[in-house]
């Protein structure tokens, strides 16, 4: 198991530092704090640490009242699937401990102890922060020993307590205004260098925007001058309510924040605040470390998932969307006469907050947006006249002078003559010869030159959005730009690798998608079904970890669809599917290929599209019903380098080749960097190998399909030297297998 050595090259890391550790059991917001025991306290017999298991769930689902109004499912498996195994890699921690204690104490007896509590519970404490079933998940708790203490919330303790398996149920103490002192949320049964707290909003009813603070002293038995904590709030907390950590006494340390980074609505409420909110937290809570928490994108179903709306940020993202504010704001309190120039190079969205501020400042200021300022000076702030200001007597300084040029009278004398120069005109020979012979039926040779560009078409013979459609997603995708890539986790990694992705179904999809097996999806829509788009839950790329820049060696990235039937369509179009890669985010009511960063190849009408809004370009023939087809992309490094002339973006660029097959067999492809008509064609941005790329399949009308991740099911047979890595395929070497170019050369 995996967690199982991680956790014992981090016991080691304890028992050498005496630092705490925090562990993340899943990608959404199940998580383990373990602590050493302060120098002079006594741990229990054979134990070194304290583990303190927060919001635990590990498998199965979840769902909110009931399941027609909200159910949700982990994507990502957690990297314990059990209680027992979570308690097994813990009493691990204890066991490496204690044998390094006894091998440095001299002696030879070691594991004695964990022998001796193997059957023992190893988790302390566990912490509840909701009563949400995401949070308090009944099934993963009931396998928890009895005798281990719980704190929750108020709302949470009732639930808890109505199952009558714990023994002890308690409510955390709330850390408030009129409560600085952090051993006032003490508890009986806790040890008492240990204490939690909750801080809660008196703006908030529900107290779904709250945090959990967990304190704890591990320096020292007696003195209460080197407090640290960890501020929970997995739904986030105004930072603002974080205040009151600053005139705690004693004095207490934030050491992280556990915030989460995706902003989520629904509707109009804000669920999750996201990253803009958690930044102003840090700096409030002047936390050391950030730490994102509930931010999976859980697989998803009843009535609320069709309202709820994520925008995914990054920590990246954040700063740089602050900076942009904060010149923002620095140009707003310029002279008026700046903004001119300033103002053009911010976006628009910028833009109107700066009228916005210039309206605020007074309607002078807002003539200087649009007309030059006259009597303005560097020192007025906000733009406006001074109210004391006026012209200086007499006329401005060129009057003078532009008066005396306008009078100017001619020289004396009569103008100048101009006579032809001396000497008879140049000598001239007539001559009816005709111009030399031009040889022009020599062609030249042009193979050299590049092909022509592909010719695009207005719209395509199949099916074609309306308009409104277009111009919401165009809008869309100007405000949220693509994501930048992550650096992927091991689980991630194993699960691409295993070829364990999910499909994520849009609110747009109306119809029914089943899990046939591992990696393979089997899916219909409902006749007359408006497009839809499915991503993948998991990048197939991930450009931090898989980029031939980073690895030297080809990536290729492949998928499968099956179409099974076609049924009716909708506004006298037939039913259509298309398959694509995408980076995200994109908007899920387009068909892939529509927007910015995606690319596909569509079945109804067989042309490709590479953010192309119009009608694609043609390719291949229609996807028939009974058809098994696959779409590939191959990174490579470039064939040849570039000059030492060339711009940073030409010296990073990636070679990327894009191939189709039908019924196993490579039929066609394309080269992503190839001669486009700069007119028409919107470029390759988020397709070129530096942005993480998803699945993609759209569907349209009435579609019956299966979609296929797991490489053992693919009819399309990869060559025998390229490797399998992180669910994708790695060349080792250059060229085909001779068996696959024997295929496509009878194909």
């Amino acid at each position: 198991m995996r967690l199982k050595k991680d956790l014992e090259k981090a016991a080691l890391n304890i028992l050498e530092s005496g630092r705490p550790l925090l562990t993340h059991l899943n990608a959404d917001t199940s998580w383990v704090l373990t602590l050493p025991y302060p120098p002079g306290v006594t741990p229990p017999y054979g134990r070194g640490l304290l583990n303190i298991l927060i919001d635990p769930w590990l498998v199965g689902s979840q769902k909110d009242y009931f399941s027609w109004f909200s159910k949700q499912w982990h994507v990502i498996p957690s990297s314990v699937q059990t209680i027992a195994e979570l308690n097994e890699c813990l009493g691990t921690m204890e066991t490496t401990i204690r044998n390094r204690q006894e091998y440095a104490a001299g002696s030879t007896d070691t594991l004695t102890s964990s022998l001796e509590r193997s059957n023992a519970s190893y988790i302390d404490l566990v912490v509840i922060s909701h009563e949400f079933t995401d949070h308090c998940n009944q099934k993963t708790l009931r396998e928890i020993a009895s005798s281990t203490p719980v704190l929750a919330s108020k709302a949470a303790a009732r639930l808890i307590s109505s199952w009558r398996h714990f023994q002890h149920v308690h409510s955390i103490a709330a850390f408030s205004d009129k409560q600085h002192d952090w051993k006032n949320a003490s508890i009986a049964g806790i040890p008492s260098w240990v204490r939690v707290a909750r801080i809660i909003s008196n703006k908030d009813a529900m107290s779904f925007h709250s945090a959990i603070l967990i304190m704890f002293n591990i320096t020292s038995s007696t003195a209460d001058t080197s407090i640290e904590g960890l501020v929970y709030t997995p739904h986030g907390i105004n930072a603002e309510d974080l205040k009151p950590l600053r005139s705690a006494s004693p004095q207490i340390s934030v050491l992280a924040l556990l915030h989460g980074l995706h902003d989520i609505r629904l509707s109009r409420r804000q669920l999750n605040l996201g990253a803009h909110n958690a930044l102003r937290a840090q700096r409030i809570s002047a936390s050391r470390y950030w730490l994102s928490t509930h931010d999976e994108v859980k697989k998803a179903g009843g009535l609320v998932n069709h309202f709820l709306r994520r925008t995914i940020w990054t920590i990246e993202d954040v700063l740089e969307e602050e900076k942009r504010r904060n010149e923002i704001h620095h140009i707003v309190q310029r002279p008026a006469y700046l903004r001119i120039f300033f103002l053009p190079l911010v976006h628009t969205y910028y833009f109107r907050l700066a009228i916005l501020r210039a309206v605020f400042l007074g309607p002078p200021v807002l003539m200087g947006f649009f007309k030059a300022f006259r009597g303005s000076h560097p020192d007025t702030i906000g733009g406006g006249f001074s109210q004391n200001s006026a012209p200086p007597p007499g006329p401005p300084p060129s009057h003078g002078l532009a008066a005396q040029e306008h009078h100017q009278t001619p020289p004396p004398g009569p103008p100048p003559e101009y006579l032809p120069p001396p000497g008879p005109p140049p000598p001239h020979k007539a001559s009816d010869e005709p111009p030399p012979y031009h040889d022009w039926t020599v062609i030249p040779d042009t193979a050299l030159l590049p092909p022509p560009p592909s010719i695009g078409h207005d719209a395509s013979p199949g099916g074609n959005a309306n308009g409104s459609d277009a111009d919401r997603a165009h809008e869309w995708c100007r405000t949220y730009p693509l994501i930048r890539p992550h650096q992927p986790a091991v689980v991630h990694c194993d699960s691409v690798n295993n070829g364990n992705i999910e499909l994520i179904q849009p609110r747009e999809f109306r119809g029914s998608l089943s899990k046939l097996g591992l990696g393979c999806w089997k899916g219909s829509t409902v006749p007359g079904g408006r497009d839809a788009c499915l991503l993948g839950s998991l990048p197939c790329y991930f450009a931090s970890s898989d980029s031939p820049l980073v690895t030297a060696m080809k990536k290729v990235i492949y998928f499968e669809v099956k179409v099974l039937s076609y049924g009716r369509g909708r506004d006298g179009d037939a039913s259509s599917i298309a398959l694509g890669w995408s980076a995200l985010p994109y908007p899920t009511w387009r068909m892939p290929g529509w927007e910015r960063g995606s690319l596909a190849v569509h079945g109804d009408d067989g042309r490709r599209y590479v953010n192309d809004t119009w009608g694609g370009k043609d390719f291949t023939s229609t996807i028939q019903a009974g058809q098994t087809v696959g779409l590939g992309m191959e990174f490579s490094i470039p064939d040849t380098p570039p000059d030492y002339g060339s711009s940073p973006a030409q010296t990073l660029s990636i070679k990327v080749d894009v191939f189709f097959t039908r019924d196993g067999i490579k039929e066609s492809g394309w080269s992503l960097h190839e001669e486009r008509d700069s007119r028409n064609d919107l470029g390759v941005g988020g397709l070129d190998g530096h942005f993480d790329l998803y699945a993609a399949v759209g569907l349209f009308g009435g579609v019956e399909f299966e979609v296929n991740f797991n490489r053992n099911r693919w009819l399309w047979k990869p060559s025998r030297q390229l490797e399998f890595v992180h669910g994708n395929i790695s060349a080792q070497s250059e060229g085909d297998d001779r068996e696959q170019g024997q295929i496509d050369k009878k194909a």
